[in-house]
């Protein structure tokens, strides 16, 4: 049997589809469209009895934007075997004016409705008393109250579905017209009102209101000091980037510097020896010695989005985003891309108006995404002293840099994106709705699941792109060969990066850095690998930092590093950037556009750096 769950955004069904299901879950597509849906199946003594798929969130089948638009229709498809048996609709206890507009509309077209009352123990806190059997009678429908965090109600609501009987289930009528009924006057005042009505008559004890998230909303919200409180969130995590990951990234350099003289010391053969350590060894090891520093911005992000203050974040900038062409919403795909800018265009879906989703997303790839983060800690350590600013020792240069590379992207992109406001067609602006939920403290095991979530994606990315473009730069770097021995400048590699040399000369870019520059075309990552390749570093090693810092320093000089550290501010995105840009957008063109004006930009921004910063 299959339970769809339903409900609104942030009323706790993500978490508690995961309490059903476990690990016992995968991810995957809706057909024909790029919409991630989560399937799952709940167990018993090993054996899968129910399958859970956990959708979009939606606030009313008069649907809008892309997400709600795949809810709505897999609600309203007639052909039983495409949707569920069991529709599990999730309700926020402690907002349920708006929770039940839904939970009627499903009701009235007769869907088979097992409701969840979540955040239980939430509304409780504040007081919030309700007759559940005259809200049973209204609905028709068993209710159970749950709570997602800590389990509660978890396995009566297992049970429940169990006894639930499918044999007798009433039939879905759905109008031939229903795009015109859902948005006529008269229904939507009419669920209205039986809403107000039920709520009445249901409360026995009213809600209180949440006055911690209202004391904090005070500062939080406020139009100049919220702004504060973003910029120093905002630099805390880069400082703790740096501070944070620097033991364990000790650690990993220790590991893989193991490894490699384990290698050398027991394989004979010249060529196998250097394939092992060289290429696969040293090109993974170089990439994943940055993983600490990812995956502890993974978790910022998070941290904030669990914390409830993402949300807000877009209601505090809205007018300001509104100003320069983008809807406050944008505000979070621009947050999420500084993870990566996969996932920040797939949120763009929550923009339900076309043009402003279309800004959006040729403005992220100006967001500096966490691919770059190796290429900037590489280039800060030779180029900036890890010294306190003014003295306070928990301010330190490196991650202050760090900092000003972060707002230079999202400042060009704020530029950008006024730019594509006044050239691109204009059309009717959107409006913000967006519910904002009470803070909560994040809960240490959904942190520690997301951190390694984010790890093992990217442990599969370095195991695949990574170790195959490590191979193959090894390869274009140790061959041909002359009397068995390699000579750099006659390489593969050489040819390659001679042949494009006079296009990135005025850069300061010679063979090398040129060489270096085409893997990022798959991986931005790789780059610090191919890098230590071309100049004849070993990755992995102890001080392999300090050392190819010192050599980059060297081979040359402050001017064409500043302008290699301003090219990736800019340059052109990942090439599985591309793709999903491409999918989204439903068009070639618009992604080669992207492409086009991010590369002429990270050229002439590289470019005006050189002549300024070079003697």
């Amino acid at each position: 049997m299959r339970v769809a769950l339903i409900g609104m955004p942030n009323v706790g069904k993500t978490a508690l589809f995961n309490k059903l299901t476990g690990s016992h879950q995968r991810v995957a597509n809706f057909p024909g469209v790029t919409v991630e849906k989560k399937i799952g199946w709940i167990t018993e003594s090993g054996k899968k009895i129910f399958e859970v798929i956990d959708l979009p969130g939606i606030y009313s089948l008069d649907a809008t934007t892309i997400d709600e638009k795949v809810t709505k229709d897999f609600l309203l498809q007639k052909e039983r075997e495409k949707t569920a048996d069991i529709f599990l609709l999730v309700l926020d206890a402690t907002n349920l004016d708006k929770s039940l507009y839904l939970a009627f509309q499903l009701r009235e077209l007769g869907y088979p409705l097992l409701i969840c009352l979540n955040l239980i123990d939430e509304s409780e806190k504040r007081g919030l008393k309700l007759d559940l059997n005259l809200l049973k009678k209204e609905l028709n429908a068993e209710i159970l109250p749950t709570s997602a965090a800590t389990g509660r109600g978890v396995a009566e609501l297992i049970n429940a579905l169990k006894s639930h009987n499918t044999d007798t289930l009433p039939t879905i009528t759905i109008p031939e017209n229903h795009q015109k009924v859902f948005r006529t006057p008269a229904y939507v005042n009419g669920i209205f009102r039986k809403t107000d009505r039920i709520l009445k008559d249901a409360t026995l004890s009213p809600l209180r209101a949440d006055s911690f998230s209202e004391k904090i909303d005070h500062w939080v919200l406020h139009p100049v000091w919220g702004v504060f409180i973003l910029m120093g969130l905002l630099l805390i995590v880069f400082q703790m980037l740096f501070s944070w990951s620097a033991p364990i990234q000790d650690l990993i350099e220790a590991i893989f510097s193991f490894f490699g003289s384990f290698a050398s010391d027991h394989i004979s053969h010249k060529l196998l020896r250097s394939l092992i350590v060289d290429g696969m060894i040293s090109g993974v090891g170089g990439v994943l010695v940055f993983l600490p520093q990812i995956v502890l911005l993974f978790l910022f992000i998070q941290f904030l989005e669990d914390l409830g203050y993402m949300g807000r974040a877009a209601f505090m900038m809205d007018s300001f985003m509104r100003k320069i062409g983008l809807p406050g919403k944008a505000v979070i795909p621009l947050l999420s891309s500084h993870a990566c800018a996969i996932p920040g265009i797939l949120s763009t879906r929550v923009i339900d108006n076309h043009r402003e989703r279309l800004i959006t997303m040729l403005v992220i790839p100006l967001t500096t995404c966490s691919a770059r983060l190796p290429v900037y800690a590489i280039l800060i350590a030779a180029l900036i002293p890890d010294t306190a600013v003014f003295g306070i020792p928990w301010i330190r240069f490196p991650g202050l840099v760090l900092f000003g590379l972060y707002m230079m992207g999202f400042v060009s992109a704020i530029i950008v994106s006024l730019i594509f406001k006044n050239t691109l067609p204009q059309s009717s602006p959107s409006m913000l709705l967006m519910e904002l939920p009470p803070y909560r403290i994040p809960k240490f095991m959904n942190l520690v699941r997301v951190m390694m979530n984010k790890a093992k994606i990217f442990l599969t990315k370095a195991g695949g792109t990574i170790l195959l473009v490590s191979i193959v730069i090894w390869f274009l770097v140790t061959f041909p060969q002359r009397n068995g021995e390699t000579v750099l400048e006659e390489s593969y590699a050489a040819h390659i990066g001679k042949f494009f040399e006079p296009v990135f000369r005025p850069l300061g870019f010679d063979w090398r850095m040129t060489t270096a520059l085409i893997p990022s075309i798959a991986a931005r990552e790789v780059v610090v690998s191919a890098m230590s390749l071309v100049l004849s570093i070993k990755e992995g090693s102890e001080g392999f930092e300090d050392h190819l810092a010192q050599t980059l320093v060297r081979e040359f000089g402050v001017g064409s590093l500043l302008a290699l550290l301003i090219w990736f501010v800019y340059a052109p995105q990942c090439f599985s950037t591309f793709a999903v840009m491409r999918r989204e957008s439903n068009s070639l063109r618009w992604p080669l556009f992207m492409v086009g004006y991010t590369l002429a930009l990270a050229y002439l921004m590289a470019w005006l750096t050189r002549i300024l910063f070079t003697p």
